[in-house]
């Protein structure tokens, strides 16, 4: 018989003392002693009988889709019904990411270029690997500050990566771009080793306040970092508001007007087709069209009115030759180089590798939550393991051909899902589209103005700015919104880096906070009934005479030890306090253990120490329904023993009736010796 842990705490009736024994005696008898290499044994049995149980029956084309559901999803595809949505997607979203694509690549301190690669080469693998059917993978805004800011701690840097005129500057881009591509190979290891050792559970030390507030500060930082773009202006990079704020009212005298009403005017033009398109739902391909559209026309005004073309200005002083609108330059046409052979060794172990593991674990946030929201929305089982797999091959491949790190995007996946993509053959048509672009279409950008990757990423960077949550947060729960506003600070004023790892420390304390000083519930019985609940919270729930009834909402650990004892002992003195004034007294204590899931040596020496002092006070200690491993400890401690059997019970029923006549024949006795 297993311990009861739900209905049964509170609600079951009070057994009979002989059926109590009886099941008392089984439940510990389950709790046998194993040592730990029994323990592991069990346990890797459990799973290798569970593993068995669900790939029953598979033949060995199962086991291929198992790990690359491409192979599963094509063998159904309905190729009249969907081939024509999942190819729709595809160019719809192809037609975002190469804007976006080129310009997330500049805010990395890498070539335009290496934004079309990783939207090429992660895009096709993904479609292999992957098990979200809407997801898309490629730069995004986030990891490319990240990257950016990161590397550039300790690698030199150019401002302009596009056009290194000198050998030197040739040299000092060649090795940013390896770092890049380092930093995406190391990324991509520790993808994959957290999908195949099944580790995912650790992005839940990133809390969803911490991202929030990340992305928050860091959408911020982004934008303005595309101001100078947007003013015409030649700026350092900064990664905090207020160097970025200072290098701009301090060059505010080289401002250009028609960079200015240029890039303005394209990031109207984003944000009337992002209204349209969330306001009218027939018009919801102007979204994906949206950067398309300002680059096609601001090809178009480049090359009509000659604005790329060098002339001479002598305002302000000294006389200087250079375009009226800056073009972004030449784009190397053909495929990518390959690039394996930059990933070893390192130009710096330390710092690369914190820094992938840093962007490995925001883009793990990012792309399995955006991946989760699609296939809830689908009504599809996501396969989470399998996901963080085909991210991890996705990113080593796109490592291999020129590519910095990839993640899912937010914005782009919520194109391909509103289009009506059905299976990840939309990320191949993304895919396929790309390649033509970088083999055919690149000379084509070649006179298109700067502004415009300024329009793009300080339009797409609005959505990361969740001021919703932020509010949400402040109704539902003061302390996640302590971490998310911490966390925007910090990203704000310190930098991104230093930012998320501030966030994630002070997510931290909370969970120490929260566990170092457990809630700790003083129990009444509800009238007419067993069931027993918070007195605070049940005004009319009942103390019982004699017994102290308290319940303990957390494991007991060396953590929170000094505080449950703390407490446990105020409440006894409280509570005999009041009862001597009834000429009574607190004659035994029970503790609910239902919601102890665990007890450690610090916390056996606790309750050891607990039933002395009680004993010594002439009061009994009553157990109600530990779990079993709860039960395992307190046999290994031999606290079963001094406790007493009789004195452990599956509900918390029984061990109030228990402590009730305990409580009774102390009176008796004390009655008969005052006699």
């Amino acid at each position: 018989m297993a311990v009861a842990r739900d209905s049964g705490d509170d609600s079951s009736q009070a057994s009979g003392s002989q059926e109590l024994k009886t099941s008392v005696t089984f439940a510990l008898r389950e709790a046998e002693d194993k040592n730990l290499i029994q323990e592991a044994r069990s346990l890797i049995n459990k799973q290798k009988a569970q593993w068995k149980e669900e790939t029953e029956g598979w033949t060995w084309y199962t086991w291929l889709a198992f790990y690359i559901p491409f192979f599963g999803w094509i063998r159904t595809y309905q190729w009249k019904q969907w081939l024509l949505w999942d190819v729709a997607a595809g160019m719809s979203t192809a037609a975002m990411v190469i804007p976006q694509g080129m310009s997330y690549a500049n805010l990395a301190g890498l070539p335009y270029a290496f934004g079309l690669y990783g939207a090429f080469v992660p895009c096709i693998v993904y479609a292999f690997l992957g098990s979200s059917r809407q997801l898309v993978v490629g730069p995004v805004a986030v990891t490319s500050i990240l990257l950016a800011n990161g590397l550039q701690d300790f690698m030199p840097y150019l401002e302009d990566p596009n056009n290194p005129k000198t050998p030197e500057e040739k040299q000092i881009q060649e090795n940013y771009n390896h770092a890049a591509v380092q930093i995406a190979f190391v990324a991509g290891c520790f993808y994959t080793a957290i999908g195949v050792l099944r580790l995912g559970w650790i992005t839940n030390f990133l809390s969803a306040a911490v991202i929030s507030g990340f992305m928050t500060g860091a959408s911020v930082i982004i934008a303005l970092s595309q101001v100078k773009y947007i003013l015409g202006l030649k700026l350092p990079r900064s990664d905090n508001i207020q160097d970025a704020l200072s290098d701009i009212f301090d060059n505010l005298g080289g401002f250009k007007w028609r960079e200015f009403c240029m890039g303005m005017a394209f990031i109207f033009l984003l944000l009337a087709f992002q209204y349209l398109s969330r306001r009218y739902k027939k018009l919801f391909f102007l979204k994906a069209l949206g950067p398309l559209t300002v680059c096609v026309i601001s090809i178009a005004l480049m090359n009509i009115f000659g604005w790329y073309k060098p002339t001479e200005s002598c305002k302000p002083q000294p006389c200087v030759q250079g375009p009226k609108i800056k073009p972004i330059g030449k784009i190397p046409s053909g495929p990518p180089d390959f690039t394996a052979g930059w990933w070893l060794p390192l130009f710096n172990v330390g710092r690369q590798m914190v820094l992938a593991v840093l962007i490995c674990m925001v883009d793990i946030c990012e792309s399995i939550s955006i991946a989760k929201a699609l296939a809830r929305v689908n009504k599809y089982q996501l396969n989470s393991t399998q996901e963080l797999r085909g991210l991890g091959i996705a990113n080593l491949a796109g490592a291999m051909f020129n590519c910095y790190t990839t993640t899912g995007s937010f914005s782009r996946s919520a194109v391909n899902n509103s289009v009506g993509a059905k299976t990840p053959l939309a990320n191949f048509a993304t895919g396929i589209t790309i390649f033509i672009t970088i083999m055919w279409i690149t000379p084509v950008f070649k006179n298109m103005s700067q502004n415009v990757q300024g329009a793009i990423i300080i339009v797409g960077v609005l959505q990361l700015f969740d001021w919703p949550e932020f509010l949400y947060l402040y109704k539902i729960n003061k302390f996640d919104w302590l971490v998310w506003v911490t966390s925007f600070l910090c990203t704000l004023f310190l930098g991104v880096e230093i930012g998320i790892g501030i966030g994630v420390g002070v997510s931290l304390l909370v969970v120490i906070y929260r566990t170092a000083f457990p809630r700790i519930t003083t129990l009444g019985r509800l009238p007419g009934t067993s069931i027993y609940r918070s007195t605070k919270q049940y005004p009319e729930a009942e103390p019982q005479p004699n017994v102290l009834i308290l319940r303990i909402d957390s494991p007991i650990w060396f953590a929170n030890v000094e505080s449950v004892k703390e407490f446990v002992r105020t409440s006894i003195t409280r509570q005999s306090k009041a009862a001597a004034e009834g000429g009574d007294r607190v004659r035994a204590v029970v503790l609910d253990l239902s919601p102890v899931t665990d007890v450690d040596a610090t916390g056996i020496h606790f309750l050891d120490d607990l039933v002395d002092e009680l004993r010594d006070d002439n009061v009994d200690l009553v157990l109600g329904n530990p779990a079993k491993n709860v039960l395992v400890q307190l046999k290994r401690a031999h606290l079963v023993r001094k406790i007493g059997r009789a004195n452990i019970h599956i509900n918390v029923a029984d061990a109030v009736n228990q402590a009730t006549s305990l409580a009774a024949t102390q009176r008796k006795l004390e009655t008969v010796d005052n006699v």
